[in-house]
């Protein structure tokens, strides 16, 4: 039987008793419609019996489609004596009394859709053809509330054209509502309701796997920024941020070890003593020791070039390590950072009578060490040796002993400006170079 012939044959239906609440759309639910703006997609009922808001402005279709989904307790509050009032909004309330208890809701046009409340809904069923317009509205003004709610459209066989745009617009499933077909409502119901909980369930697990990802993408960056604060510890003195005596003794033996390689002989270590610093601890206290530390450090690290290696060997003793420079640019550097620190001291009243520097230079053409460790120990007795012979100056270890430098005997091109580099030497891309860069890429 076609609608028209539907409702030629129409009848009155009486209304029953006790498990059902209705009411005119003026009334009904509570008016949702600015609720409704603001909700989204919520978890279906797990229990049997999922919400169902039924569109269909004909009668008995209406009470073929509730005895269809085998709900008997909705068929009071759904249909009128007179026929189904296209502006009215019935509502089953057979589980209780609360909104979340409602078993079914049954209108008929488009004015009362926006009446309800959709939060509460679990699956729409919809006629096709409605009073003031058609399902296809009915859906566009459902998916733009609820985007994830199921709705079901119904139609005749000459709807069956707007089968393929229903499902385009995002309809869960179109049935033809003649003969027998009713009988499928049931399983497009199940159906639907089971996709939309696979939906769902893709939904949850997509959102936890993204906060997982955005977690974890944080947890990297804390690791990486604490792993970046591990690595300057490690190879950085706390009290001057020099770099310690570890990491200059690794970067001693890559240096060491590359040059080798290379049969290159433009080496140099320079040993720093300071000349008097027990007396600043004792008459001056301990922090103001600690300051001389780190104006010494200072001054080093500023009088070296961006290849050179300045680091704290510990106590009141400093070193750099100048690989690829000659004899001659080494002394011009060991002066500067005399200089330097002799010009700082003389402006502090408290310690230019107390704290001297002594310098040890040693060159691996000049000094011919087997080992870096040699080295450094070359440069360790020319310190000493600087000390012996009256402090404040720079001595130089040679094959036969070591000699006092003096920048008289310094040829002026060969001194460079803090951050040159030595001319005629160019920095090879070695090992220690790629060391070097990544070392300096964290910590400075």
């Amino acid at each position: 039987m076609t609608r028209h012939a539907r409702q030629a044959a129409a009848r009155p239906v009486p209304t029953g008793r006790g498990v059902s609440d209705r009411r005119h759309f003026p009334e009904a639910i509570t008016s949702m419609h600015a609720s409704s703006t603001n909700s989204s997609s919520r978890p279906l009922q797990t229990n049997s019996r999922p919400r169902l808001l039924l569109i269909e402005d004909h009668e008995e279709l209406l009470r073929e489609m509730i005895e269809a989904i085998d709900r008997p307790c909705c068929s009071a509050a759904a249909l009128a004596p007179d026929g189904v009032d296209p502006g009215s909004v019935r509502v089953c309330r057979c589980a209780g009394a609360g909104d979340d208890a409602v078993c079914c809701v049954a209108t008929g046009s488009l004015r009362a859709l926006h009446q309800c409340q959709l939060e509460h809904i679990d699956l729409v069923i919809c006629a096709t053809t409605l009073e003031d317009g058609s399902g296809l509205d009915a859906l566009a003004y459902i998916r733009g509330l609820r985007p994830n709610l199921p709705v079901i459209l119904t139609g005749e066989p000459s709807d069956t054209p707007l089968a393929v745009e229903a499902i385009r617009a995002g309809a869960a499933d179109f049935l033809v509502t003649t003969g027998s077909d009713l009988r499928t409502i049931p399983l497009a119901v199940e159906k639907s309701l089971a996709h939309q909980r696979i939906r769902d369930e893709n939904e949850r697990l997509h959102d936890d796997l993204s906060q997982s990802l955005a977690e974890t993408a944080v947890k990297n960056r804390q690791l990486e920024t604490l792993i970046q604060q591990l690595e300057i510890m490690a190879r950085t003195d706390e009290l001057t941020g020099l770099y310690n005596r570890r990491w200059l003794n690794l970067m001693l033996e890559r240096v060491w070890a590359d040059h080798a390689n290379q049969q290159c002989n433009q080496l140099a270590f320079v040993m720093i003593d300071l000349d008097g610093f027990k007396s600043v601890n004792d008459d001056l206290g301990h922090q103001r020791g600690d300051a001389v530390l780190r104006m010494a450090a200072r001054l080093v690290d500023e009088s070296c070039r961006k290849m050179d290696f300045a680091a704290r060997y510990g106590g009141d003793e400093f070193c750099v390590f100048l690989p690829t420079i000659n004899a001659e640019e080494a002394a011009g550097m060991a002066h500067r950072i005399l200089d330097a620190f002799t010009g700082a001291i003389d402006g502090e009243p408290d310690l230019s009578s107390r704290v001297s520097m002594s310098i040890g230079l040693a060159h691996l053409q000049l000094s011919a060490p087997s080992t870096p460790e040699q080295l450094v120990s070359h440069a360790d007795e020319a310190m000493y040796a600087a000390k012996a012979a009256g402090k404040s100056g720079i001595m130089m270890k040679k094959r036969d002993g070591c000699i006092p430098i003096t920048s008289s005997e310094l040829p002026a091109a060969k001194s460079l400006e803090p951050g040159e580099r030595s001319a005629g030497h160019p920095i090879p891309d070695t090992l220690y170079r790629r060391a070097l860069d990544m070392a300096r890429s964290i910590s400075r």
